[in-house]
């Protein structure tokens, strides 16, 4: 006598590969039960529908080759951080005596820095955050206050830096300088607001900050903790009476790059 597991065997596998074989395939899978109980898969109808226990089972079949891939949910991007950005906004510039760091204000190539940066000096040339060396055009310096309107030549999109008026600082609020200082490119130092001082020969005033900053950072953005400008690092003080001193710096406010170069870039009114 057989087995019935040897008798069944061929018959399950026919069943399996029809199934498959069928679902690979666009049309319609039937299936029925025989008079002698046995289930059945086609895709074609029975012969007679004599004998049958019960109805024939009728469903579409998808041909799994034409059909059209399940959609792939894209990841989202991961917002870049504050201080990222402003290090990719940020540049080192180099003068054949000087040097300094600028930032862009905008994604065609305008630029901020200080005006002790490129006067004096020729021959300017940007080191971009890629490491690229482009040339500068100076478009204008500031007739009261440390600042210079550059442009720097790439045909690339720039990324630029949005600003923020100073004078919702408040004192304590955390600060970041970023620049090349020593030549170290996208330095980045923090300290806090300290407040505003008055400088009575120029009839402006200066941000006071204690992030420690060094030859090379003037020009360079002083930025909140969101990324948004506050001021442009001019100078510090460095020592007093043959004793050094650390952490007073001092920066250009924002509200005064807008005051001179809104005319030129619309992106700071």
């Amino acid at each position: 006598m057989r087995n019935p597991r040897q008798t069944l065997t061929p018959f399950i596998v026919c069943i399996a590969f029809l199934f498959v074989y069928s679902t690979a395939l666009a049309g319609k899978l039937y299936k029925w039960v025989d008079e002698n109980g046995v289930v059945h898969f086609s895709d074609r109808q029975p012969a007679t529908m004599e004998n049958l226990k019960g109805p024939v089972q009728e469903d579409e079949v998808q041909d799994r080759l034409s059909a059209e891939p399940p959609t792939q949910t894209k990841t989202p991007s991961l917002p870049i951080h504050p201080v990222t950005h402003t290090t990719l906004c940020s540049f080192t510039i180099q003068g054949e005596k000087s040097l300094g760091t600028g930032f862009f204000i905008s994604e065609n190539g305008y630029a901020i820095t200080c005006k002790h940066v490129v006067e004096g000096d020729k021959n300017f040339k940007a080191i971009l955050d890629n490491k690229n060396s482009v040339p500068i055009r100076i478009i204008s310096t500031s007739r009261i206050h440390d600042l210079a309107l550059i442009l720097v030549i790439t045909s690339q999109k720039t990324p630029y830096l949005k600003l923020r008026h100073p004078g919702t600082l408040t004192p304590g609020e955390r600060v970041l300088a970023v620049g090349s200082s020593l030549g170290l490119q996208a330095t980045v130092t923090d300290g806090v607001f300290t407040g505003y001082r008055d400088r009575k020969d120029r009839q402006d005033r200066l941000i006071q900050f204690s992030a420690p900053i060094n030859p090379g950072n003037s020009g360079g953005p002083l930025i909140d903790q969101d990324g948004n400008l506050i001021g442009v690092v001019s100078l510090k003080y460095a020592m007093q009476d043959n004793i050094p001193i650390a952490g007073v710096g001092f920066a250009v406010p924002s509200d005064y790059v807008k005051e001179e170069y809104s005319t030129y870039l619309p992106i700071v009114r």
